[in-house]
């Protein structure tokens, strides 16, 4: 099976990619893709800044870098190009190459950190910490390395591109990766401790492994071990919890979706139009991973919590997973019933987390805007979702374990919502969650979910505005993966 399948994967990039194929794969990548694309095939690091920067200053943004980097660079260029578009999960470009997105996985195995065949393993792993921070990460590491080197290259004050910064800084020796996938990163390492937690923390250890030249798992293993027993079976015993969990991810075989979808209001608030569109997305999403899914509509505050606090009483606990969609107007640190009070998210959280669900992934999407602020950088087609309760003490922890929030916007700051399409952020979970729900981890599609609203603009009342979404509390024992109704 293995030797067919690579056999087969290895022909496939032969036959259907040339020059002519990559430019116009090209057309249908940004810039920065364009970028990372090129951070992982380049073969010489040592060169590789001078290399990039020079297309870079050459051509213009819908120019075809790409294809003029591997005219000169001609070894295996047709394998590199097809795993780095997969590590960068690009599912349209694979889907215009009608090829199976399942089968180049299970060649190139994007998802195993350790693992990659015909790419660099140390620059993977670096160009996934580049995924990994936000823009504030992002932009306070580049002020600790320039705060070490006072000749930093001027020409890069403008760019934003991280893995050029990289590129740099192997330039200069601040950081170096060589052909035989040894490294030293001691220098990158110290800045990260800071920022260090979750999936950047499982990062910064393989990079620590790579430097001491241990891998996790070989990286040059035949295809035909991307399955979850391989994974578990060659992770070794002094890995950390967090790493396991990562690893340990549970496949979603049962779900349910409760969305409460908050329209009309009393006087004060107005109707919420384009919230049927995003109730009715919502709904088809899951039904394709065959979650049972209900819609309430329009629930006053003492229902909304009833509603909630009964989920476990109303449809048992013998599923996997449990999504709450919130969909309504909003305020700091709560939402608006459709009787017009305030829900505090805290009193979302207690209702929800009981002791009956403590084993149940319980995820919360609030769409709703946290403040009064409008996120700047005449669309009247654009409008926003603005305008506590006591619980007895809970003795039992255990029951807000397995928790995960997942918020429109920042607190603070408006939501936007199209007045027929629906909203951007829930436009933006259906369309992640539906492409690759079944092929990503949740925590890497909410973080492609972060990336797109984030890259989204607009314009009310003539200004220009943006939006960015945030987890609010995130509690997840282990990932977990979505899968599809058969």
């Amino acid at each position: 099976m293995s030797l067919s399948l690579d056999a087969i994967a290895c022909s496939v990039a032969e036959t259907v990619i040339n020059t002519n194929i990559l430019k116009k794969i090209e057309d249908d990548l940004e810039i920065d893709e364009k970028i990372s694309i090129l951070f992982l095939i380049i073969d010489n690091y040592a060169n590789g800044f001078n290399d990039i920067f020079k297309l870079l200053q050459t051509k213009t943004e819908n120019a075809y870098i790409i294809t003029d980097y591997v005219r000169h660079h001609p070894e295996n260029w047709k394998e590199k190009i097809l795993e780095a578009i997969c590590i960068l999960n690009n599912r349209e470009v694979i889907r215009k190459l009608k090829l199976s997105f399942s089968d180049l996985n299970l060649k190139y195995v994007p998802n195993v950190r350790s693992y990659s065949r015909n790419l660099n393993i140390v620059a993977k792993c670096l160009y996934r910490l580049c995924e990994s921070l936000n823009n504030v990460e992002q932009k306070l590491l580049l002020n600790c390395v320039k705060s070490e080197n006072c000749n930093y290259e001027q020409k890069l004050d403008n760019k934003d591109y991280l893995e050029l910064h990289m590129l740099y800084w192997i330039q200069i020796n601040y950081i170096t990766i060589s052909k035989d996938e040894t490294c030293n990163m001691k220098n990158l390492l110290k800045h990260l401790q800071t920022l260090k937690n979750g999936y950047l923390r499982i990062i910064c250890m393989d990079l620590e492994k790579f430097e001491n030249s241990l891998h996790v798992v070989d990286n040059r293993r035949t295809c035909g071990t991307n399955n979850e027993n391989y994974l578990q079976s060659t992770l070794p015993e002094e890995l950390s919890h967090i790493e396991r969990h990562y690893y340990g991810k549970k496949i979603i075989n049962s779900g349910l979706c409760i969305i409460i979808n908050q329209m009309n209001f009393r006087k004060e608030y107005e109707t919420r139009h384009g919230t049927k569109a995003d109730s009715n997305h919502l709904s088809e999403t899951f039904k394709t991973f065959g979650f049972k899914t209900e819609i309430h509509q329009d629930l006053k505050k003492s229902k909304m919590l009833e509603k909630i606090r009964n989920i476990s009483k109303d449809y048992g606990n013998k599923y996997d997973c449990l999504f709450l969609c919130i969909l309504s107007h909003g305020y700091k640190g709560g939402v608006i019933s459709s009787d017009e009070k305030e829900v505090s998210l805290e009193a979302i959280e207690r209702a929800i987390c009981c002791i009956e669900l403590k084993d149940v992934i319980k995820i919360v999407i609030i769409q709703a805007c946290q403040g009064k602020i409008r996120g700047s950088i005449g669309n009247n087609f654009l409008t926003t979702d603005d305008l506590s309760d006591s619980f007895a003490p809970v003795e039992d922890i255990r029951q807000f374990a397995n928790f995960f929030m997942f918020m429109s916007t920042i607190q603070g700051f408006l939501s936007i919502r199209h007045k027929e399409e629906g909203s951007w952020f829930i436009q933006e979970v259906c369309k992640i969650f539906k492409t690759c729900g079944n092929e990503l981890t949740f925590h890497d599609c909410v973080r492609k979910i972060m990336k797109s609203v984030r890259e989204r603009k607009g314009t009310i009342d003539g200004n220009q505005i943006a939006q960015l979404s945030e987890i609010r509390q995130d509690r997840l024992e282990s990932d977990f993966q979505l899968k599809l109704a058969i």
